[in-house]
């Protein structure tokens, strides 16, 4: 409709009448806006800002009519209606419009032919007549003579034939060079909207199509320039798109460039887990905040899925105004780098751990011999710090000049024979002592042959040569041995032809040893089977132990003996020949034979005998045999105790089954005082007798076992009447000075301290007298009830007559000692003693006194205590005096 309007304005107008525009009265404004410029000049300025706005890729058909669509509709709204008002003004403008243009304009009819061009067109189609095209008043022209190039064009595309409209690019040789032009065609339609030609731009991009083929240009130099780089190479627009990759890139990550180029490449390459971290660094280049380029390693995945370690360089791409456009990002493949380095770093940390590790002293020398390294074995083996051997001469730490001279040669020897130098040559430790040492030297020659420095490995083999002089002690103690044992010592070869015998042998037999040397042993033997035998058993089994054979001597006497033999095999464990010791055991026959008689004696006595006996194994205690009275005594069967072990029997623990056999043995006692416990649960005193006995070739401990539960009672009955108070129950003065007696010389050998208590009830005469004797013996027995409560279990109490007591406190110095005395006056002094009706009190006087360096006897501190307590009795009664 537009390009209708404007096919309408080119044909001359005349108005018949006045418009409403133009009887209306002109404001002030719009005169000096009509007196500055023409409606025309407006609309040229309008369609120049329009242009300005114009952008690559946009349709300038659908650019311009929608400029014109605009005008027309604020023409529409400012011209009045009606039949008689004729749209010259709008078509006027549009006309205005088309002349100005700078972009080639052609309007054609329905048979290609050109109708109307605005002046772009006219120059660019050289068709002249200006004003008349510009005008409409031209004759068509088919378009194919004015523009032939543009025709043939359209023709390929199809246009009129199914195609109403199209877009495409046309190149034009002109006279001063090739032009492009974007041809957009569309069609026209008259005011019926019924189509009536096509209206043709030509939109002029020589100047891009030039820029376009430059970019191109400079693009495929870039290209072929990074392919031939051996790094990887990406370029990314501002969102991390993938802009251009090259080869290298491709061949190293499996892609190919079309499956790589617009994607994301943090996405498509980098693997989850580093995504987040890679974008931060990303955005730190493009943002500027990392100076504008970064470089950092990290991994990157191949189209099947490894990973291979880059090391990435990022380069931020701006514009001529500083603005961020992309990224240059372009990295080197390190995978095998990095392995060769981990792998070196591997080594090297091996091999620093083997020098630091190695059991061996190490010495790294120079060329000069002075040396440059030495691991921690070589410190302790010369007993000087890394810091004090290095730069040390090797010479010093050999025992002398020549020593060293001699160090030198064997060294230069071995290395002008391309040898390594092995030697034996002693050294010397920093506190002098020489000690004797293999050495091996060799040189550490660099990539060229020269010599970089000397390894000298060092050990002390100060051991080795212990081991051979202890060596050479054992054969020569061997020798002794073999030469002086009782037992026959006989070699053979594996046909049984003897080879060496020791002199043991000769005397067994009463051979001598020319006669036995070079004979076969089958000769030696009583019974031919009897060798026979030996040999199977021999290479059977590989050895034999204890077989009884019969030999005979020299003089035709037959001798049992007891062979132990074996094979000797060579390195390649093949059989070479047969080794082995024999004794004459014909008089132990003899003796077991009288021993098997005894033990039918013994147990005819031990089934026989009234006292309780007991058979058992000294090693693992078990019950071996019992006999009838030990079946009664303990109530098992005695099957039943066969299977039992003393430890079910006997009552004491292993600490105190100790404290008794040291007490036995203290003693002297032939015999040990033990607890047994019966079937029924009872526990009995029992006295054991025990000693070792030879039961069918076993040791065994036989055990005679009495009960001594009522004598011991009886025993300790007695003992406690003889040193206990009968009345009080307190130590008798004979047990308290023989205890006493005991911790004073304890402490004066240890310097220990010891307090001694002398205590005495206050007027028990009068307690006698008033209450009775009965009464006072009641008193005494609260005393020493009380006393005994209060004091420790290693403290002595004891009665010394009448009312008069005495206490000793072991380790104990004199105020510990006197506090403890006014505790138990106190104590004492609220005890009531209840006689019948009648409750007595009463109190004690004490005297406290301690171990001197010049008391020999406990007598001696027993005096100064009762010194002490007579001065108690005469300052006052109830109170405690030292002394």
């Amino acid at each position: 409709m537009v390009f209708a309007r404007i096919r309408h304005a080119v044909r001359p107008y005349r108005p018949t009448r006045t418009t409403a525009l133009e009887q209306r009265p002109p404001t002030e404004d719009t005169r000096l806006k009509n007196r500055r410029t023409t409606p025309e000049d407006r609309l040229r300025q309008r369609a120049r800002e329009h242009a300005a706005r114009l952008r690559d890729g946009d349709d300038p058909v659908e650019f311009w009519a929608a400029f014109c669509t605009q005008v027309l509709a604020e023409d529409d709204e400012a011209a009045p209606s009606g039949d008689d008002c004729p749209p010259d003004p709008r078509a006027s403008r549009l006309h205005t419009l088309f002349l100005s243009l700078h972009t080639p304009v052609l309007l054609l009819n329905a048979d290609f032919e050109v109708e109307v061009m605005n002046p772009a067109a006219v120059e660019l189609t050289g068709a002249g007549d200006l004003e008349g095209w510009c005008r409409g008043e031209h004759a068509p022209v088919p378009l194919a003579e004015l523009a032939p190039w543009l025709a043939r064009a359209l023709e390929a595309e199809g246009l009129g034939e199914g195609v109403e409209a199209c877009k495409l690019d046309v190149p034009v040789a002109r006279r001063h060079g090739e032009r492009h032009f974007n041809v957009s065609v569309s069609p026209t339609a008259d005011f019926s909207d019924r189509q009536d030609g096509y209206a043709v731009v030509l939109d002029d991009i020589t100047a891009r199509a030039r820029e376009e083929r430059e970019l191109a240009r400079e693009r495929n130099r870039a290209a072929h320039y990074l392919d031939v780089v051996g790094a990887m190479v990406f370029t990314l627009d501002a969102a991390g798109r993938i802009d251009m990759v090259n080869r290298t890139a491709c061949r190293v990550l499996g892609h190919a460039e079309g499956d790589l180029l617009g994607r994301d490449w943090v996405d498509t390459l980098v693997p989850l887990p580093d995504r987040d971290e890679i974008r931060d660094c990303l955005y730190l280049v493009l943002s500027g905040q990392a100076g504008g380029e970064d470089e950092r390693t990290f991994r990157v995945l191949t189209r099947e899925g490894s990973e291979r370690t880059v090391q990435w360089q990022s380069q931020l791409l701006t514009t001529g105004g500083g603005l961020p456009v992309g990224m240059l990002v372009s990295g080197t493949d390190v995978t095998e780098q990095r392995a060769i380095e981990e792998a070196l770093a591997k080594k090297e940390l091996w091999l620093r751990s083997t020098f630091v590790g190695l059991g061996e002293a190490v010495l790294i020398l120079t060329p000069g011999m002075e040396i440059l390294d030495a691991n921690p074995a070589a410190e302790a083996m010369f007993q000087k710090t890394q810091a004090e051997l290095a730069g040390l001469p090797v010479g010093d730490l050999h025992v002398s000049a020549n020593h060293y001279d001699d160090f030198l040669a064997r060294s230069r020897a071995a290395f002008e024979a391309g040898e390594r130098a092995l030697f034996e040559l002693p050294l010397k430790r920093r506190n002098g002592e020489i000690f004797p040492a293999d050495q091996s030297v060799s040189l550490i020659k660099g990539d060229d042959g020269s010599t970089l420095g000397v390894v000298n490995v060092i050990r002390d083999i100060s051991d080795r040569k212990n081991a051979e002089a202890d060596l050479k002690r054992s054969e020569e103690k061997f020798r002794r041995i073999f030469e002086t044992i009782e037992e026959g010592y006989m070699v053979t070869d594996l046909a049984g032809t003897v080879l060496m015998v020791n002199p043991a042998t000769c005397r067994l037999l009463q051979f001598e040893e020319s006669e036995l040397v070079g004979r076969n042993i089958d000769t030696v033997y009583r019974r031919p089977d009897d060798s026979e035998s030996l040999r199977e058993s021999l290479f059977a089994r590989g050895a034999v132990r204890g077989l009884q054979l019969t030999a005979k001597r020299k003089d035709g006497a037959t001798i049992v003996i007891e062979a132990n033999a074996h094979r000797v095999l060579n390195h390649q464990d093949e059989p070479v020949a047969m080794e082995g010791t024999f004794r004459d055991i014909t008089r132990r026959m003899e003796a077991e034979k009288v021993l098997r008689e005894s033990e039918k004696q013994y147990r005819a006595f031990f089934e026989n005998n009234h006292a309780i006996m007991l058979l058992t194994d000294p090693k693992s205690e078990r019950i071996i045999d019992a006999n009838p009275a030990a079946e009664d005594f303990y109530g098992y069967p005695i099957e039943v105790m066969k299977t039992m072990n003393l430890s079910q029997i006997n009552a004491l623990d292993r600490d105190e089954m100790f404290a008794e056999m040291r007490r036995s043995m203290d003693e002297g006692r032939a015999y040990f005082i033990l607890r047994h416990r019966l079937a029924n649960g009872e526990i009995r005193n029992v006295e054991v007798y025990s000693g070792p006995i030879m039961v069918q070739g076993s040791q065994r401990l036989y055990s005679v076992i009495h009960d001594v539960t009522k004598r011991i009672e009886l025993e300790r009955e007695m003992k406690l009447l003889a040193t206990t108070d009968a009345l009080t129950g307190a130590n008798n003065r004979h047990q308290f000075f023989a205890l006493g007696a005991v911790e004073v010389q304890r402490a004066k050998r240890y310097a220990l301290p010891l307090t001694v208590l002398m205590l005495d009830i206050d007027y028990f005469k009068s307690i006698n007298d008033t209450y009775g004797h009965a009464a006072g013996d009641l008193v005494l027995k609260a005393l020493s009830a009380s006393v005994s409560a209060t004091l420790r279990a290693s403290d002595i109490f004891g009665r010394l007559g009448g009312e008069e007591f005495a206490v000793i406190l072991p380790q104990t110095d004199i105020d510990e000692g006197a506090e403890a005395a006014e505790r138990l006056r106190e104590t004492l002094a609220g005890l009531a003693v209840e006689v019948g009706d009648e409750s007595i009190t009463f109190t004690v006087s004490m005297g406290v006194t301690r171990i001197c360096a010049g008391d020999k006897t406990v007598e001696d501190v027993l005096n100064r205590a009762d010194e002490a307590l007579y001065k108690a009795k005469r300052m006052g009664r109830n109170r405690v005096v030292r002394g």
